[in-house]
């Protein structure tokens, strides 16, 4: 290990070290590249980095710890956005650890996770460096090509070869026997275990009753926690890399669900009721369009004794009314999201939903708000087959409609882009011409190049026969535009947010042309020169959207970066700020 000599953290002492790297690295500083306003659609607003880090860290730091191994969290991101002065070689050099794993689960990640790996590997030859998540698990024969990747761990729950792969590090001992472990040997020789730790059980219970404190983040804190209760999907969206067929072919498993057990479920919420002040906290069910009615209600039960201020559940189906009076018993702060994807009926069935026509949604959302259900959010997504800009118009007149019918009553119809990539293993990726897509980048490395590119639009890894690149921007950010504009005109938003939000909309519409016009000059000389040009607008727009907040579609007001159950950043905020300007 290395000593804690030349640099200004205190080291950072682990077994193992996970870290989630920002979508791009170093994103500080850059005038070469453009991060342009929208405002995500999601449950919890982020950044255009994505810092969020995939809910298996948490539930393999849990699973290592009980078997003696210290296992650390470092969400590169939250640190780099909190932290904009500190040098990154100061974080390296403090790690003291024999190993560290960086999550490649959205592939969004890659040049990031990738960027990072090479300077740890750069900077520190002493630490082995492991690859883990759905995308590493894909691009896994391709990832232990890189030089500074040691190891990638394919599966969907690793705690197992995880926990026999720690003492092997410790040891020294070569890990030959460790299952879905892909290694290079002392010559550099890659090494393929059998891939065949494939459990039908899930993860583990999270302890969520420790939260990142951030004393800056005060304005507007964003508490809220989420967690899923299964791997896999009963679906099959073609768009998602995490769908019943996706999770086929990555994993090489038929059985596409692997669930959580009971007792884990319960010990999550037992942890949950010993963070103080839950009550201020908004729980998110991930994935609990995939539970029985018998699971359901025995999370519902559990729910019910949280005392959590509100909670969220994605459904697929319009939920059974037995269901949803339970819901509103457990917590009446609850919200249900749908996503139909398109109000027109062809192109939801073909985007892999359709199971309901619009009809018997909205005579499902007036009876679902009598029952006592708080709030209902209707997600719909642009890149979806046989959907042309007229349609994405339909839609968002469609969500007017909706927002005029139910004035005044949490239903909140939201729009958004599917950039900058249709999942890898997703049926649309695997199969684009049968489905009317066409795939610019198909590999890890196609994928990293394609990140570093100046503009949105060259990032876009496809198009289809109805969107290109340029009008799956264009057309989602005006439908984006459009539709809170709507919302400010029926005080389902203040005006002055939807003002200012529009106004970040205009700007990024006006602005990506002349990057990527700049971006797509063929001549590297004359392209750096016109990038160089642009650089001060570059960098004035990315430290607006990195450093001043997030917000998202349905809470479109700034608020700090900080705090969050995902900001994990190592080190207190005094250590990192001293650091920062040492």
């Amino acid at each position: 290990m290395m000593s804690n000599l030349g640099h200004s953290l205190p080291s950072l002492r682990s077994d193992l070290v996970l870290i989630h790297a920002p979508a791009f690295f170093d994103f500080r500083n850059r005038r070469d590249i453009y991060f342009p306003f929208l405002g995500t659609s999601g449950d919890v607003p982020i950044t255009p980095l994505y810092e969020y880090f995939p809910v298996g860290f948490k539930t393999l730091q849990r699973f290592l710890g009980e078997r003696g191994h210290e296992v650390r969290i470092l969400n590169l991101s939250s640190i780099l956005l909190r932290h904009p002065g500190l040098d990154f070689d100061k974080i390296a050099l403090a790690l003291d650890t024999p190993l560290v794993g960086i999550d490649l689960h959205w592939m969004v990640h890659v040049q990031g996770s990738l960027a990072v790996a090479e300077r740890i590997h750069s900077l520190r030859p002493d630490i082995k460096i492991i690859f883990g998540g759905i995308s590493s698990t894909y691009f896994a024969s391709e990832l232990i090509q890189y030089p500074y990747v040691d190891m990638v761990m394919q599966g969907y729950n690793t705690h197992e070869p995880m926990a026999q792969l720690l003492p092997a590090i410790k040891a020294g001992r070569a890990p030959s026997d460790i299952e879905n472990l892909m290694w290079k040997d002392h010559d550099g020789n890659v090494r393929m275990n059998d891939f065949a730790h494939k459990p039908n059980v899930y993860g583990c219970g999270i302890d969520w009753s420790q939260q990142p404190r951030d004393a800056k983040s005060t304005a507007l804190p964003i508490m809220e926690l989420l967690s899923t209760q299964n791997a896999g999907c009963a679906y099959n969206c073609g768009w998602c890399g995490g769908s019943r067929e996706a999770f086929r072919r990555v994993f090489k498993r038929h059985r596409t669900m692997a669930r959580k057990p009971k007792e884990e479920i319960s010990y999550e919420f037992q942890t949950i009721r010993n963070i103080p002040d839950v009550n201020n906290y908004h729980f998110y069910s991930v994935g609990s369009y995939n539970e029985s009615p018998q699971g359901m209600h025995f999370f519902l039960d559990l729910v019910g004794d949280t005392g959590l201020k509100g909670i969220s559940y994605e459904q697929y189906f319009l939920t059974s009314e037995d269901i949803l009076k339970h819901m509103v018993r457990a917590n009446k702060r609850t919200s249900i999201t749908l996503s139909p994807e398109s109000h027109d009926h062809t192109i939801s069935k073909l985007s892999g939903r359709g199971v309901y026509s619009n009809e018997e949604m909205e005579a499902w959302i007036e009876r679902a708000l009598e029952i006592g259900i708080h709030n209902i959010d209707i997600w719909y997504f642009i890149g979806m087959p046989q959907q042309t800009p007229q349609s994405v118009d339909e839609t968002v007149d469609y969500c007017a409609h909706l927002l005029h019918k139910f004035k005044g009553r949490n239903v909140n119809p939201m729009i958004c882009p599917m950039i900058p990539f249709l999942d890898p293993a997703s049926t649309f990726f695997e199969f684009p011409e049968q489905h009317g897509y066409r795939v610019f980048h198909r590999s890890a490395e196609q994928h990293r190049k394609a990140m570093e590119s100046a503009s949105l639009l060259n990032r876009i890894n496809y198009e289809t026969q109805w969107l290109s690149r340029e009008q799956l921007v264009d057309v989602g950010f005006r439908a984006v535009r459009r539709l809170m504009e709507i919302k400010g005109s029926v005080s389902a938003l203040p005006k002055f947010c939807v003002e200012d939000y529009n106004a970040a909309i205009d700007d990024a519409l006006e602005f990506i042309p002349v990057v990527h016009e700049a971006d797509c000059i063929k001549d590297p000389v004359a392209r750096a020169r016109a990038l160089d040009a642009l650089g001060d607008d570059i960098l004035k727009r990315n430290n607006m959207i990195l450093f001043d907040g997030v917000m998202n579609q349905a809470f479109p007001l700034n608020r700090g970066i900080g705090g969050r159950w995902f900001d994990e950043m190592g080190w207190d905020a005094a250590t990192l700020e001293a650091a920062e300007s040492a």
